[in-house]
């Protein structure tokens, strides 16, 4: 278990795409940016663009038909976006090792078992959500509560709110070398790769957790201002439709390609400060 330095991981983050620029920006823009958006953009246009008669409002059926092609499209993105994390993984910790075509391959099988670990990750914590926040809040939602408890309810809300914050940090520093542990192998085993981040991290793992507020603060800062940035262009259209539409996606657009460059690059350079440089030193 190495001990990182925080400065040596950033370095190794921004000088990570090295000399490769235009195939991560391919990967991580056109596959996980551009794929997603435009099948929103097709979904949504079939939906909206549908005859729906009385009785099939009232029937549900077209209801759960957009629902279902909206949930489609939305594990669709997921793969594509997730795919293109690890073709970018796999090529930037094993330079001249694979194409550009190869790496995506890889990336976007690797997103399937990765989307299947996440799916009961997320039941964990829903869960644990609901046990910590419904319990609290459940007396109240029934109204059998004074004012005094209320108060007290809110409170413990208040002061549960950032220690499960706090967890999900943590869970994030402790897991977050899975995905380039997974591409420097070309691995398709995400059960692994969380028991080998689990491990690297293990020394450093308040270090990394601060890591990853400062880096939590930075990306809220920037959402903020792009934020009001496209709500001026909001303003300026009017208010209409299609101007909040387009001022939607201009919000999305600007915050997906720091955030996706972002998702790539820290845990690549936590993985290398870590002394996770290829496969081999990894399971030695």
């Amino acid at each position: 278990m190495n001990r990182i330095s925080i400065n040596q991981a950033w370095a190794y983050a921004t000088s990570f795409f090295g000399d490769q620029h235009a195939n991560h920006a391919i990967l991580l823009i056109g596959v996980g940016i551009g794929g997603p958006l435009l099948l929103s953009i097709l979904t949504g246009g079939a939906s909206a663009g549908a005859m729906v008669t009385p009785d099939q409002l009232a029937s549900g059926a077209a209801i759960g038909a957009i629902s279902g092609l909206a949930i489609l499209a939305a594990l669709i993105g997921y793969i594509l976006q997730s795919g293109s994390y690890f073709a970018s993984w796999r090529m930037g910790l094993e330079p001249g090792e694979e194409t550009i075509g190869s790496a995506l391959g890889y990336g976007l099988v690797a997103a399937l078992p990765v989307l299947l670990v996440s799916l009961g990750f997320l039941l964990l914590i829903g869960i644990l959500a609901g046990m910590v926040f419904g319990a609290a809040l459940f007396p109240m939602l029934l109204g059998n509560s004074s004012q005094a408890m209320s108060t007290g309810t809110a409170g413990l809300v208040l002061l549960a709110l950032p220690v499960f914050l706090a967890l999900l940090l943590w869970l994030a520093a402790r897991f977050c070398c899975m995905g380039p542990v997974m591409a420097a192998s070309r691995s398709l085993n995400p059960l692994t790769a969380l028991a080998e981040s689990w491990r690297m991290t293990a020394a450093s793992q308040w270090k990394l957790m601060g890591y990853f507020v400062l880096i939590f603060i930075v990306v809220i800062i920037l959402s903020m201002i792009v934020g009001m940035v496209a709500g001026v262009s909001m303003l300026a259209s009017g208010g209409s439709v299609t101007g909040l539409s387009t001022g939607a996606l201009i919000i999305g657009a600007l915050l997906s390609i720091p955030t996706a460059y972002l998702t790539v690059a820290v845990p690549a350079g936590i993985y290398q400060a870590l002394g996770g440089t290829n496969a081999g030193e990894v399971f030695s």
